[in-house]
């Protein structure tokens, strides 16, 4: 079983030059599929964490042009393909490395979510390729909902293939934009990447400058596809709640309280305490006063992927 060390020598590593392949996208368009990549690897982060416990990163590394045939033989075998159709006559597939995916399967299962095994078999059962399945299809969607604001596209599973050489989508030679991530897991990290057709993406990118469009577009589409007005929801008003712990009593003991009584609590005098936003575990803080009134002060800010965060 190959690296991811390896991997990225074969993709990074010297190529034979294709003449024919002189296309290439505009400063703009560059920035465009930025955008698109950068919100499709928030949009990941945002389903995957909650479903696999665990804090998940994915940052955009790079966006390449290279031929379908150099792109492939640079993948190890095995390594994880999904492949998916955009349409009728468009499709793609997202690859991952062996050991982020074998990261990525031990996680849904409970575990600590670290690389294989030296002895690790390489290949997955056809069961645990169906739950390997799982967030490889909510990475699918999120690609789907990074482009809402654009265009209206619902990419469709085909298949989950581990042997690079049984995929085929187009002919060797056509030009191939391949957007490449880097992914921390756990205890593990590795490559995903997303390999889609050039001229499929020069179509989907607005005809008029990124400025332009950012100016215009006036909206934003988070990943439910709610739309979301900037100049209105920074001043919306949010419920921020302190709690100070909680108690189990039996329904005689409640029937018998009386001014004077004491609850005891399950929050230790030391412990932070919760502070929720819409009943909503956000942060933890210690209480305090501040200009005549009780307060807290903000000693955590949780993120995805903490065991306290409450989606």
């Amino acid at each position: 079983m190959r690296s991811q060390a390896q991997r990225q020598m074969n993709q990074q590593g010297p190529s034979a030059y294709d003449f024919r392949q002189t296309e290439k996208f505009s400063s703009d368009q560059n920035r465009f599929l930025q955008k698109i990549f950068s919100d499709f690897a928030e949009g990941t982060v945002r389903k995957l964490a909650p479903l696999l416990k665990s804090r998940y990163n994915m940052e955009l590394i790079s966006i390449k042009t290279r031929s379908y045939h150099s792109y492939l033989n640079s993948l190890p075998d095995p390594t994880p393909v999904l492949v998916f159709n955009i349409n009728d006559q468009v499709a793609g597939f997202l690859d991952v490395d062996f050991e982020l995916a074998f990261s990525l399967f031990e996680r849904l299962l409970g575990g600590r979510g670290g690389p294989p095994p030296e002895n690790q078999r390489p290949y997955f059962t056809d069961l645990e390729k169906t739950i390997l399945k799982l967030p490889f299809l909510k990475i699918l969607a999120s690609y789907g909902e990074a482009w809402q604001g654009v265009q209206q596209i619902e990419p469709k599973f085909q298949s989950l293939e581990f042997n690079p050489n049984a995929v085929y989508i187009c002919s060797p030679s056509e030009l191939m934009v391949v957007t490449s991530f880097q992914v921390n897991l756990a205890q593990a990290q590795g490559l995903l990447s997303l390999c889609l057709p050039f001229h499929h993406l020069r179509d989907m990118i607005p005809k008029t400058s990124f400025d332009t469009w950012q100016h215009t577009s006036g909206v934003n589409i988070v990943a439910d596809g709610a739309v979301v007005f900037p100049e209105t929801i920074h001043n919306a008003k949010v419920p921020v709640s302190l709690s100070l712990g909680r108690a189990e009593l039996l329904f005689q003991e409640l029937l018998t309280i009386e001014v004077g009584d004491t609850i005891r609590l399950d929050a230790e005098i030391t412990q932070p305490l919760r502070v929720k936003v819409n009943d909503k575990t956000k942060f933890f803080g210690q209480p305090g006063i501040k200009d005549g009134r009780m307060a807290t002060r903000i000693t955590k800010v949780l993120e995805e992927g903490d065991e306290e965060y409450d989606e």
